[in-house]
């Protein structure tokens, strides 16, 4: 990936094969923002990072790649900078759902305000409310200087509603939608490679205890890269129930039931630490399932590498 340039910090490097010799379809995973809530510049949150949630998910074959981008939370600024300097002018955005710290980073989504982008944005109409008068009614005054109607990539902008759907297909990229237990409601994510080898799940924004855990079970059934909503600690989560967050220990408690490859430990709290990221989230979530990894700003996985690591030859 040609992001390095662009940090401001080195980022958590997970230890992966440098094989680059695979053939077929190769499927990476960036984090662009691993916070929860609100953005926070603090000094010891800078090893995981503080920006909001934004990842993206590229999918590379022999004849072309394929980026798909999800969330658009503060780390959305730095993911659309990259993507332009990769040469990309179509983007797909889809939404996990719609709140601030999801949305956020949409005034500085560059491709907004540029003639020569297309923009397909995903996600459900709420409140009897369209997707785009969602989107719409974000930029609007006084909360913004730019109406959406003023936006230079406006006519390029075209919107997709998930409600009802189980499934999309994105330039031969399938992703499977499930529904999540969240105030309004969130979706999850199942991403998968273009030759159906490796997949991807997004599930943020989830609050364990329904009958939707079952479901969710189901949902990630298998996949290689299981990101999960694990905002608080089993302690502190007895402060925040019906918040609509989990808990790094059922995250880890999913992914072994499961049976995934890797479980990625998302959205941290705006109020923990890196210590307290690694001493105590991370330790809860390992205990249960070893394969278990904190999200960390701007670190890329390659999934199909990791795939063939923890595939019996």
């Amino acid at each position: 990936m040609a992001h390095r340039s662009q940090k401001s910090k080195s980022p958590k490097k997970t230890v992966l094969s440098t094989n680059s010799s695979l053939p077929g379809t190769e499927q990476f995973v960036t984090f662009w923002g691993v916070r929860g809530t609100i953005p926070i510049p603090d000094q010891n949150m800078l090893k995981y990072g503080g920006n909001t949630s934004c990842i993206e998910v590229l999918n590379i074959s022999p004849t072309k790649h394929n980026s798909i981008i999800f969330d658009a939370g503060t780390g959305i600024i730095k993911c659309c900078e990259n993507a332009l300097l990769r040469g990309d002018r179509v983007f797909h955005l889809f939404f996990s759902h719609m709140h601030y710290d999801h949305i956020i980073g949409l005034t500085k989504f560059i491709p907004f305000f540029r003639k020569d982008c297309k923009i397909h944005i995903y996600g459900q109409a709420k409140i009897s409310k369209s997707l785009k008068e969602i989107i719409q009614h974000f930029f609007i005054s006084p909360f913004f200087p730019v109406e959406f109607y003023q936006l230079p990539s406006l006519n390029n902008i075209f919107f997709h509603e998930l409600n009802g759907l189980n499934h999309i297909d994105i330039e031969g990229i399938r992703i499977d939608i499930q529904p999540l237990n969240h105030p309004q409601e969130a979706l999850a994510y199942r991403i998968w490679s273009e030759d159906k080898k490796t997949s991807i799940v997004y599930a943020t924004d989830h609050e364990h205890g329904s009958n939707l855990d079952i479901e969710l079970e189901k949902f990630i059934k298998g996949t290689d890269i299981f990101i999960y909503d694990s905002t608080f600690s089993e302690n502190n989560y007895k402060n925040h129930i019906g918040w609509g967050h989990s808990t790094a220990k059922e995250g880890a408690t999913l992914a072994k039931s499961a049976d995934v490859k890797s479980y990625i430990i998302f959205h941290h709290d705006p109020s923990s630490t890196d210590i307290f990221l690694e001493e105590k989230i991370l330790c809860e979530a390992k205990k249960i399932f070893e394969q278990s990894f904190l999200a960390t700003e701007y670190q890329t996985i390659n999934v199909s590498e990791l795939h063939t690591l923890l595939t019996t030859k």
